[in-house]
């Protein structure tokens, strides 16, 4: 199936599979960064032919489902365990439990395509060694797609000038996954990547918008808004990187 993708069947979907799904943040988390998938999505195309694509998600699934849903790709999703990934395997996509930061890798040169979004900041290893793993599992010529918030986000200054805990404590995963306990600058992700192997076709700033739950830093983010035209202070980063 060709690879199109417009507003209103997105949302369309993105209502039905995602908003009312089972996932592991509370229901109104969806329709809060439903920018963020959106954007996501926008990038894959730019990338995807016209042929069925071989899809791996790594976290929470919902790209995954996303891309069976729209385009009937081959999907698969793995985290480290819990009840969406039943959810997942009802719409049709197939799941696997992997702990990406103890578990050797599990899939080699199998996937056209891999989503890495929101993922690498919750792991407490190096990122180049899980980043290494996903090389492994993409084809010759495959691409990681990876979203990640920006160590210099407006958010992190603000929670630093008001002594705010920035990051979840460091410490391995075991049954369930971790908050924030690392963001990249942006060097400091290209290198990651670069030491994993991979050729990085574009690393950039990204601000994909969305509104803070709390009321005070809704005022904050509103007030702050023009400053991210500088794109330091953004508050995510996008990577596109190849596989050899």
């Amino acid at each position: 199936m060709e690879h199109l993708l417009d507003q209103k069947t997105f949302c369309s979907v993105y209502e039905q599979f995602i908003c009312r799904g089972t996932f592991n943040e509370i229901p109104e988390y969806y329709p809060r960064y439903r920018s963020r998938y959106q954007a996501l999505l926008q990038a894959y195309i730019a990338y995807a032919s016209g042929r069925t694509q071989r899809i791996l998600d790594i976290g929470g699934g919902q790209l995954a489902l996303l891309c069976k849903a729209l385009w009937d790709d081959d999907a698969h999703a793995v985290d480290i365990g819990g009840p969406h990934l039943d959810y997942l395997a009802s719409m049709g996509v197939k799941t696997t439990q992997w702990n990406l930061c103890s578990d050797e890798p599990i899939f080699e040169a199998e996937f056209d395509f891999i989503f890495f979004s929101e993922v690498i900041e919750h792991l407490p290893i190096p990122g180049h060694l899980a980043l290494e793993k996903l090389r492994i599992a993409l084809k010759p010529g495959g691409i990681l797609i990876c979203s990640t918030p920006n160590l210099y986000r407006l958010r992190n200054v603000v929670y630093m000038i008001l002594g705010k805990q920035i990051y979840d404590y460091f410490r391995m995963p075991e049954d369930q996954g971790l908050g924030h306990v690392l963001e990249y600058s942006i060097d400091h992700l290209q290198w990651q990547f670069e030491r994993a192997g991979f050729q990085v076709n574009q690393l950039q700033y990204c601000q994909m918008h969305h509104l803070p739950e709390n009321l005070v830093f809704r005022l904050m983010y509103l007030l702050g808004a023009p400053l991210f035209w500088v794109p330091r202070f953004r508050d995510n980063l996008l990577a596109i990187a190849q596989a050899p």
